[in-house]
C-alpha cells in the first residue's frame, strides 16, 4: 500500500503541476489553484473519512481542524499571491483556470467531478482494501501535520516578499518540492 500511495501521491499532486509548468505554461497562480481546489475536496471528505473510523474515538474536531487548516492555507496562498505576482485579477485567473481546456474539455468541467471521485475511490479503496482504522487515522494526523508545517512555510514566503522581490519559479519550485516531500512525510511509519 505504501509504494502504491507515494507513486500516486507524486505523480498526481506534484507530476502534473511540474509537467504543465514546464510545458504548458502554467503559472504559480493556475498550480495554486489546481492544489487548492484538491485539498478542498479532501477537507470535504475528511468528516466522512472520520466517521469510517469509530473505535479510534476521533471526534469532530479534529475533522473541523483539518478543515480550517485548509482554509488558513487557502488564504495564506491567496495573500502570497496577491504579495508576488499584484496584479491580479484573481476572479479572471480562477475563470481562466476552470476555462482552460485540454482535448476541447473545459477543466472545470472535468477536474470537480474527478477529485470528487478520486477522493471516493480512495476512501473505497481503503475500506475494501481492509486498511486498519489505526493506519488510515496515523495517515490523516500526519497529513494534518505536513500541512500546519506548509502553512509556517507559507507565512515565511509571506514575510519575505515583504521585504524580497520572490521569483514566480522558485514559488512553483518551493510548492513542488512540498508536494514531491509530503508522500513520504505522511507514509514514513507506515508499512
Amino acid at each position: 500500500m505504501k509504494r502504491i500511495e507515494i507513486i500516486g501521491a507524486l505523480f498526481g499532486d506534484a507530476a502534473l503541476p511540474l509537467l504543465g509548468f514546464l510545458f504548458w505554461d502554467w503559472g504559480f497562480y493556475f498550480i495554486v489553484l489546481f492544489f487548492v481546489f484538491d485539498n478542498v475536496i479532501r477537507s470535504i471528505f475528511l468528516n466522512k473519512r472520520v466517521k469510517n473510523l469509530p473505535s479510534m474515538n476521533v471526534n469532530r474536531r479534529f475533522a473541523l481542524k483539518g478543515i480550517s487548516i485548509t482554509f488558513l492555507e487557502l488564504c495564506l496562498l491567496h495573500l502570497l499571491v496577491f504579495l508576488t505576482l499584484a496584479p491580479i485579477e484573481f476572479f479572471q485567473e480562477i475563470w481562466a483556470f476552470l476555462s482552460y481546456e485540454e482535448l476541447g474539455i473545459a477543466q472545470g468541467v472535468l477536474l470537480i467531478p474527478l477529485l470528487v471521485f478520486n477522493e471516493l475511490f480512495r476512501i473505497r479503496n481503503e475500506m475494501k482494501a481492509k486498511v486498519p482504522q489505526n493506519v488510515r487515522f496515523e495517515i490523516l494526523k500526519s497529513s494534518q501535520y505536513f500541512q500546519f508545517g506548509r502553512l509556517i512555510l507559507w507565512c515565511i514566503f509571506i514575510l519575505g516578499a515583504s521585504f524580497l522581490d520572490i521569483k514566480e519559479s522558485v514559488l512553483v519550485v518551493v510548492l513542488i518540492a512540498t508536494l514531491c516531500v509530503q508522500p513520504f512525510y505522511v507514509f514514513r511509519n507506515i508499512s
